[in-house]
């Protein structure tokens, strides 16, 4: 997932905030992957599940102000079906 792509996705214009929202996909992606683990990757399904979480948590985070995620993430219902989801790949061996 790249800059420009959040930035069209959060319907935002100009430059100042590229760093923050830079900061918001790199911190995303490591909240997924942590959850997780990273073998979802070798699945297409999976990766773009894990890419509608990221631009949720990515939403969530810009709206707050925030590179934290909230203890209310984890009990939102797409974030905890998509995370399930997600970590059935852990059981695969790379």
């Amino acid at each position: 997932m790249d800059l420009e792509f959040i930035k069209t996705y959060l319907k935002i214009d100009g430059d100042e905030e590229d760093e923050y929202l830079q900061d918001l996909i790199d911190v995303s992606l490591i909240y997924i992957d942590f959850m997780v683990g990273e073998n979802y990757k070798q699945d297409l399904k999976a990766v773009k599940l894990a890419g509608l979480l990221q631009r949720k948590l990515i939403a969530d985070m810009h709206e707050n102000k925030t590179t934290i995620i909230s203890t209310n993430t984890k009990a939102d219902r797409i974030v905890i079906s998509i995370l399930d989801k997600l970590s059935n790949y852990e059981d695969v061996i790379i």
